[in-house]
């Protein structure tokens, strides 16, 4: 790397490309520190460039710099320190440290002033055209503006671009802005996704829905293929982004309440067979073996088919969240075989997690000898891999990722993509969401929080919660009070703003319903995985496992943040380990009574969240708890839902008392929207009845 030197007045007409102001500056949280400098690669990292202090609290230091990448410290009283404003990082020699692009200052920029669209359809957008400091003036002939994908009569008028665009339809657009001056130079491309919509979408209190790709819906047998040597439990089924988009198009997630679709990995997975760590032949149905960065899985489809899922669900008010595989590539993959001796990876293969430890080893070891572990400490490493993640968002649509495997990256590689994607494609307000899987037990908050906040993550899947679901409500081996806790604890265990997904089951853990059967051995699931292949269970007998599934998705989606559905638990899709957690959806006309009946309760309580702004925003307080009954409120006023659970075997009453503030007087009625009895609130407390495992959603 070019150090380029440092000076304080450079002639930029006559530098131009050669050298480009850069601005660093450090505000002080506490006392006024003595001296504050500045070290980085430009100077051979020597700490003599001290920032002055322009303002009381605020140093600043302004570099002149040869266009290019930079890694640097601040010294604050001799102590070395990354930069607290500044999320980028990268690693130099073992060490991390604050990270600096210079770009070149002789090329023009494009640089959105402000976007926002109306719910009746007006879209506004200013973007300005700046010049380099060669001063060529920009090419108004050259510089247009896209709407999705098309072409708008919206020229660079002078130094910007003006959008005014009425009567477009409800759901996300994209514009994008390109521009180039006189002499030919082009600005990086802006794209400014922007959503029309009746009201604001919020991440928190929306449900996703987990569409497991291979095991959803077959919509097109064309593609269908299994690879040799592969027992079908663990090779592709035929499930497909067809069989989604026919699932969006009849309505089949709006009758869940759903407001976000999480697609397993789409990316091409090699058509080979590998072992598992059972010995057992696998392929890759499940896209966690990527053998391409940018190709859809052609078992699955392809690109324009994967924007017409986004665009579909877009249409609906749903957004699309990516499972993006980061820690590894299959060893058919173009990176390892052009890089394998670059420094791209950790090791040899040689420390797999199953020996040399997933704790002892969480960053460096290979999952398997056939998934090569990139090396986050590369700069190239995360720059190849983030700007192939941002292409899904960019140019397919897609409005967040699910991030696989969090604990067993450098931060950087999360930090880096939530900065990018917030300092490129936010503007227009529409918000991504990034969601950790981070498998812990029920004390891992603090590891789970470690990877959460505004420069990372905005949440990760519920672990600690989940546990005593399954202790509690569908196997029933725990108490209510258990349950309540790991609620309470949950309460300010994360930084502000935190979206946590809790979950009754994902791809990784026994489905629920056989959990609430009693045919899994305990709440971890030992011995399940073996278990799905030599005894996997069958749909329970009786209505009691529906039952008590049902109290739990009543739970779940009564909960604050973004709960999951796992695709077919909502019709108790039974399974033990990994595979047999994954059968195929049953089609229709496959269902019994019992399971349409449990999806008709899951529809009711998903609709009303969607519908209620107590459950999707209101605050959640606890107003009764014992052996038997849980009864708890979000909201209060006349945004207010009050939930009740009879987990006990026989019918259950309780006068359970209503705290004066949350605004019910005497006489309020309020109805049950799982189509039990209405309730009136009589001498400050409310008069609940319910039959054995069952629920109550009450609202106003």
């Amino acid at each position: 790397m070019d150090g380029g030197g440092v000076d304080s007045g450079v002639d930029a007409a006559v530098a131009g490309a050669e050298r480009c102001e850069t601005v660093i500056a450090y505000e002080r949280s506490g006392a006024a520190p003595e001296r504050v400098a500045v070290a980085g690669e430009w100077n051979g990292w020597s700490a003599d460039l001290d920032i002055a202090a322009e303002e009381a609290g605020r140093f600043e230091l302004r570099l002149e710099l040869r266009p290019g990448d930079y890694a640097y410290k601040l010294v604050v009283d001799g102590a070395w320190m990354l930069d607290p404003s500044n999320p980028y990082t990268t690693w130099v020699d073992g060490v991390e440290n604050s990270f600096l692009r210079v770009p070149d200052c002789a090329w023009p920029r494009l640089v959105v002033e402000s976007a926002s669209a109306t719910p009746e359809g007006r879209i506004r957008a200013i973007v300005a055209y700046r010049d380099g400091v060669l001063g060529a003036g920009p090419d108004p002939q050259e510089s247009r503006v896209l709407v999705d994908g098309e072409a708008a009569d919206v020229p660079l008028a002078g130094d910007r671009f003006d959008v005014d665009l009425e009567g477009m339809a409800q759901g996300k657009h994209a514009l994008r802005f390109t521009a180039r001056d006189l002499e030919g130079r082009a600005a990086e491309d802006v794209v400014v996704p922007i959503w029309v919509e009746p009201e604001p979408f919020a991440w928190e209190g929306a449900i996703v829905y987990f569409a497991f790709t291979d095991r959803f819906r077959n919509g097109d047998p064309s593609n269908d293929r299994r690879v040799d040597g592969v027992d079908d439990r663990a090779n592709y089924l035929g499930g497909d982004l067809q069989g989604i988009l026919d699932a969006i198009d009849e309505g089949y997630f709006d009758s869940l309440g759903v407001g976000a679709l999480w697609l397993s990995p789409v990316n091409a997975n090699p058509d080979t067979a590998e072992p598992g760590s059972d010995g057992r032949m696998y392929s890759g149905y499940h896209g966690y073996w990527p053998s391409d960065a940018r190709l859809v899985d052609e078992h699955f489809g392809d690109e324009a088919l994967l924007e017409d899922v986004v665009a579909a669900a877009h249409g609906h008010g749903i957004r699309v969240i990516l499972d993006l595989v980061l820690n590894h590539v299959h060893d058919s993959h173009p990176y390892w075989q052009g890089h394998r001796a670059d420094g791209w990876f950790n090791g040899d293969g040689s420390c797999v997690c199953e020996q040399c430890g997933w704790d002892a080893h969480p960053i460096d070891c290979w999952f398997t000898p056939y998934l090569p572990d990139l090396d986050y400490r590369n700069a190239e490493v995360v720059q190849t891999m983030i700007d192939d993640a941002l292409h899904w968002v960019r140019d397919v649509g897609v409005d967040g990722f699910r991030l696989d495997a969090v604990k067993h990256m450098e931060h950087v590689a999360a930090r880096t993509l939530a900065s990018r994607i917030n300092d490129e494609l936010e503007a227009g307000g529409a918000r991504a969401y990034l969601v950790g899987e981070t498998f812990t037990g029920e004390e891992g908050r603090d590891l789970i929080g470690q990877y959460i906040g505004p420069d990372e993550l905005d949440g990760q899947f519920d672990f600690p919660l989940y546990w005593p679901i399954v202790r509690v409500l569908l196997r029933r081996e725990a108490p209510l009070a258990d349950l309540d806790a790991a609620v309470v604890a949950n309460d300010g265990a994360y930084p502000p703003g935190t979206v946590m997904a809790p979950f009754l089951g994902n791809h990784d853990v026994p489905r629920a319903i056989s959990h609430a059967s009693g045919v899994i051995a305990d709440a971890w699931g030992n011995g399940s995985k073996e278990q799905g292949w030599t005894d996997p269970p069958g749909p329970p007998s009786g209505e009691v496992a529906y039952e008590r599934l049902a109290l739990a998705f009543l739970f779940l989606s009564t909960q604050p943040g973004l709960p999951l559905i796992y695709y077919g638990d909502e019709v108790g899709l039974p399974g033990a380990g990994d595979p047999d957690n994954r059968r195929m959806m049953p089609a229709e006309e496959e269902l019994g009574p019992s399971q349409r009946a449990l999806r008709g309760r899951v529809q009711a309580v998903g609709v009303a969240r969607r519908d209620s702004v107590a459950l999707r925003r209101g605050a959640r307080r606890t107003l009764w708890v014992d052996d038997d009954l849980y009864v708890y409120a979000r909201g209060g006023g006349a945004d207010l839902a009050i939930v009740a659970l009879n987990v006990s075997e026989s019918e259950r009453s309780a006068q359970v008392p209503v705290p004066a503030d949350l605004g019910l007087g005497g006489g309020t009625v309020l109805r049950d929207r799982l189509g039990g009895a209405d309730v009136s609130v009589d001498g400050g407390s409310l008069p609940i009845t319910l039959p054995a495992r069952r629920g109550a959603l009450y609202l106003r």
